[in-house]
């Protein structure tokens, strides 16, 4: 049996609506799968009431972007009360920054001479809507040829149309995810540091502010990167998670649940992580 804890659907910038994913997670075998979406909940009803039609364990999660001195962090949070006022009225504030950042890209692309409106946005999702959803349309209008070359560019950070997300503080994330109920993993953390030199400070502080854990499995880390982060978690007294970062048939070269080639996730890490939820 596998597990995956971090995933993400049409909520997001996922391929899969919350359903779909869950029903793809039975036919791969996947006992426990999260859904975390990045910077909404708006998904995690359908995905509750899926788990419980299909039998399977699901985690009500989210991925919330933030910050931390130079750093620009991904924090998931865990057993979330998904319907937690506080939570709603944080989120809608980051979502309205969102909003701007993605009305300042399209005013980017008007200096080129590509004309995206707000209202092409729209018919790309139905939660969130961000940078892969402007490469969609890019490649649609005959643009770039695929979404990576939308990135690479116009839309990452050295492109031509590129803008800086405004994000919350991580202590200020880590304390809305636990007062909504939930435990805070810092994502992809190897992604931050290669060199792995100034991470163990980073997380010291984060774990100051309440962080629980890290993902130490994850599609980009090798397997020295792996060690070395189970072995600071370890030190640091903090828990472990592993996920796929799964979007569906858009930049997912690692299958929901992982593989052998590619990543898998102890599944005694989710019943660890369980005990702090209970």
């Amino acid at each position: 049996m596998r597990i995956d804890l971090h995933t993400h659907s049409t909520f997001s910038d996922g391929t899969l609506s919350p359903r779909e994913l869950v029903r793809l997670a039975v036919k791969r075998s996947v006992s426990a799968l999260a859904l975390t979406d990045h910077d909404t909940t708006q998904g995690l009803p359908d995905f509750l009431s899926a788990g419980e039609h299909y039998g399977i364990e699901v985690v009500p999660g989210i991925e919330i972007s933030t910050r931390h001195r130079e750093y620009s962090l991904h924090v998931l949070g865990y057993g979330i009360r998904h319907n937690s006022g506080a939570l709603e009225n944080s989120l809608e504030k980051i979502q309205a920054a969102r909003k701007e950042r993605n009305h300042k890209i399209l005013a980017k692309l008007q200096d080129f001479d590509i004309d995206i409106s707000s209202q092409d946005l729209a018919g790309q999702g139905i939660g969130q809507i961000g940078r892969p959803h402007i490469a969609r349309v890019l490649v649609e209008r005959g643009v770039v040829k695929t979404i990576q070359e939308g990135f690479v560019r116009f839309l990452r950070r050295g492109g031509s149309a590129f803008v800086e997300q405004e994000r919350p503080e991580a202590d200020k994330v880590i304390a809305m995810i636990k007062e909504a109920g939930g435990i805070a993993f810092l994502a992809h953390p190897g992604s931050l540091d290669p060199s792995m030199k100034t991470l163990p400070g980073l997380i010291n502080e984060l774990k100051n502010f309440g962080l629980a854990g890290i993902e130490a499995y994850y599609p980009s880390h090798s397997p020295s990167t792996s060690r070395f982060l189970k072995k600071l978690a370890g030190e640091l007294n903090l828990l472990i998670s592993g996920g796929t970062d799964f979007h569906g048939e858009f930049g997912s070269n690692t299958p929901l649940g992982g593989s052998a080639a590619t990543v898998t996730v102890p599944p005694e890490i989710w019943e660890t992580m369980k005990n702090l939820l209970q």
